[in-house]
Parts: C-alpha cells; sequence; structure tokens
C-alpha cells in the first residue's frame, strides 16, 4: 500500500512538474513563470531544474534580489560553493529585508565553514524523560540478569553532547579524517536508582565523492549502570554510502567491538561455570534512504547482530529490521517516525541465571518512535531568523518499547515520553 502510495504520488509530481516545463519553454522571458517553476522544482527536489530557471530570470531581471539570494541556496545546496559565494558578493551592495540579510550572511558563513580544510560541528541536548515502567526499561535496555521485583514508573533528566572535527588532507581531494567525542547523562528524579552515563570517542578517514562516500574509523565506548562500571567496548567500524540517484542513496555498513563486563554476581561465578559476558560483537546492516520530495523522506533497513561470550548462554545472534519516515514544512516544523524489530536466539540454555531446565533464550524486541519538534525561528512571524534560533530546536516524541521472551523469563513492554531541546552547531549550519 505504502509502495503504492509513493509511486502515485511520484507519477502525480512528474506529471505536474512536465506541465510546469512545458510552460516555462512556451514562455522562457518570463520572469515570473520561471521564478515560480524554480520554487517548485526546488520543492521537488530538483535542485538542477531550479538552478536553470533562476538563471533565466536574473538574466531578464538582474535586480531580483530575492531570486538572486534563492539561487546562492540553489548553488550552495549543489556543493558549488564558489558560485554561491559569486552571487552573495553581487547582494553585499543592495538594499535587502533584515531576513534576507541575516539569511545571506548565514550562507556565507556555511560557506567559508564549508571551505575550511578544518570544520568543527556538534550539538547539545538537554531533556526531561518519562516511563511508564522504568525499572523493566533498564533492566531489559542492558540484558540484566536481575529483574526488577515490580513494575514502576519513573522520569529522568537526561543530558547529551556531541563535537566532531574534520580535517581535510592536502593534496587528497575528498579525504579527510575526523574524531568525534561523545557523552550521554541520565539522572533520575524518582526513587528509582536508574542513572546511566555513557561516553564514546571516535577517529578516523573518511572520503567524500560526487556519488559516494565512505568511512572507516576506530571506537571506544564506555558505560556506567547504577554510578558503577559496567560495560567497556574497544572496535572497528566502517560505513559505504552510494548515491544511485538524486533521490535514492544505499548504505551498508558493519562495526565489529570487544566487550568487557564489570558484573560481580557473574564474576563471583566465572570460574565454575566456564566463562562470564565478555567477548566480540558484531553489527552488519543495509539500509535505503529515498527522498519523496525536497522536505520528505523515508528509509529501510536490514541488519544481523551477534554477540559471543565467555559463557555461552550469554551469547546471541538475530537479524534485525528498522524503518523512518520524516517530514518537514518551510517553517522547520517536521514529523519523524521510527521503529524496529530485533530477532534474537541465544547460544544456549542457561542453568545458572535462568534455571535448570528452560530452554535456550529468544528474545523478540521492538521499538517506536513518534516526534514532532521544530526550530525556534517557527514561531516566530517569518518563520525564519536567519540567527542562532534556527540552529535551536524544540521536540516532543512518545516512545514504545517491548520484549517477549520465552518462560521463565517474563515479557516486558512500557509507553514513554520526551521533551528535548536542541542546539546544533558547526559546518552544517
Amino acid at each position: 500500500m505504502i509502495s503504492a502510495v509513493v509511486g502515485l504520488s511520484a507519477v502525480t509530481v512528474e506529471a505536474a512538474a512536465a506541465q510546469d516545463f512545458d510552460a516555462v519553454l512556451a514562455a522562457p522571458d518570463d520572469p515570473d513563470l520561471n521564478l515560480d517553476f524554480a520554487r517548485r522544482a526546488a520543492d521537488a527536489g530538483d535542485l538542477n531544474g531550479a538552478a536553470g530557471a533562476l538563471e533565466r530570470v536574473l538574466i531578464a531581471d538582474p535586480n531580483r534580489h530575492a531570486a538572486r539570494l534563492l539561487y546562492a541556496v540553489i548553488l550552495y545546496r549543489l556543493d558549488d560553493l564558489q558560485g554561491a559565494r559569486d552571487q552573495l558578493d553581487l547582494l553585499e551592495p543592495v538594499t535587502l529585508t533584515p531576513l534576507q540579510r541575516a539569511e545571506a550572511t548565514r550562507y556565507r558563513a556555511r560557506i567559508e565553514r564549508s571551505r575550511s580544510t578544518t570544520r568543527f560541528s556538534g550539538s547539545l541536548s538537554a531533556a526531561v524523560t518519562y516511563e511508564e515502567d522504568a525499572a523493566g526499561a533498564l533492566t531489559t535496555q542492558f540484558d540484566s540478569i536481575v529483574p526488577p521485583p515490580v513494575s514502576e514508573e519513573g522520569s529522568a533528566a537526561v543530558v547529551a553532547a556531541r563535537f566532531t572535527a574534520t580535517h581535510d588532507l592536502g593534496g587528497a581531494p575528498g579525504y579527510a579524517v575526523f574524531g568525534s567525542v561523545g557523552g550521554y547523562d541520565r539522572s533520575t528524579f524518582d526513587n528509582i536508582d536508574g542513572d546511566v552515563r555513557r561516553g564514546d570517542i571516535e577517529a578516523g578517514l573518511s572520503y567524500t565523492g560526487r556519488l559516494n562516500s565512505w568511512n572507516i574509523s576506530a571506537v571506544a565506548r564506555t558505560l556506567d549502570l547504577l554510578g558503577d562500571p559496567y560495560m567497556r567496548e574497544v572496535g572497528a567500524k566502517a560505513r559505504v554510502s552510494w548515491r544511485t540517484s538524486n533521490a535514492t542513496t544505499l548504505t551498508v555498513s558493519g562495526e565489529a567491538a570487544s566487550q568487557t563486563f564489570d558484573e560481580p554476581a557473574v564474576d563471583a561465578v566465572a570460574l565454575i561455570i566456564g566463562g562470564d559476558r565478555d567477548g566480540w560483537r558484531y553489527d552488519v546492516n543495509v539500509g535505503l534512504t529515498h527522498r519523496l520530495d525536497a522536505r520528505s523522506s523515508m528509509g529501510v533497513s536490514a541488519g544481523w547482530q551477534a554477540k559471543e561470550a565467555d559463557y555461552e548462554p550469554f551469547g546471541y545472534s538475530g537479524p534485525g529490521v528498522q524503518a523512518r519516515y520524516d517530514t518537514a514544512t518551510r517553517r522547520g516544523q517536521y514529523l519523524a517516525i521510527s521503529g524496529g524489530v530485533q530477532w534474537l536466539e541465544y547460544d544456549a540454555p542457561d542453568p545458572v541465571f535462568i534455571g535448570v531446565g528452560a530452554p535456550a533464550r529468544e528474545d523478540v524486541r521492538s521499538w517506536a518512535r513518534v516526534a514532532v519538534g521544530a526550530p525556534i525561528s517557527a514561531f516566530t512571524a517569518t518563520g525564519a531568523t536567519g540567527d542562532w534560533r534556527q540552529d535551536v530546536g524544540v521536540e516532543g516524541a512518545l516512545t514504545y518499547g517491548t520484549r517477549d521472551s520465552l518462560a521463565p523469563l517474563a515479557d516486558y513492554d512500557s509507553w514513554g515520553a520526551e521533551l528535548r531541546l536542541t542546539w546544533r552547531f558547526g559546518a552544517a549550519n
């Protein structure tokens, strides 16, 4: 049904575009007609068509400053940074509205950052979260062997940050080295002891070409639960993307990481049972994203996850699928819907921690998230500000998670909610 709707929408958009282009061909020197076509083409994701129409507009009427600003933005999105800069230079001596001048200044700064050999970017967010079954969510997320006695709702404050630096390699166009540092802190408000802290560091090499890109990196992560160390992992990851068309991208990614756990209950009997949870984890994913129009996209991915463990019943493997749909308005308000399912089969029955005679564990884990958000600038009269308010956004989300397990493990499901404020800065802004 979804594919039929997407196909019908594509046919409708193509038919409308053909009619618009026929009208332009009939009156190629009509600036208003070309400007209307350029806006429609840009909305549909046809940036080359929009650029051609805007060129005709500016040849016929060089003093259409709003059209020139739009042309600069289109050239920037086409990665023609020098062309975009030339158009902005032509706007320097002319009179623009305050918003137009702010947008021109904003894109000039973007161009300068993009042309720089060293670029910085990042994000900082703060959120308040609620979980219907906070205790169950914690043990399910981290596969604790000691489940909570009862379900308890709870709320928490969450702070997350990420900082990335990228440096182009001289003499090797498209190649760059990069490093990234991230952190996450969840502190509960209630009596439930559910504090979580995560940190990671990554460094690697990347390449960006016209139709493809890739990166390889080394990564290290740390995870603390309830104020104590829980897991450390060190590994490598890689990702390759191919743009099969102007609207569609295929991505293949993989990761291998050696995990070390600090679990006193397991460590105390590790010599007796023959091992613990330590071992390698592997992930492989194949994904496809498709841009439906300039402000909407959808994506699907399928993958396989495997976990080795010294104590065989802690090892598992299985497939998973995920899907996502995003759409936004001109002002920047957006809707994001995502979800996934993971099927896991454990490597052996666990007579020590689950019980003698219990079958090998099997889990079906699923999740869903629906979020709506907008930059602060969307709430102004014009819907855009050209300043920091376009980089700071507020988001509200509903979440759902579930785990179906074989007895004697209990099933789990819980609803949650989030209210988040995020500031994004750097090279992409």
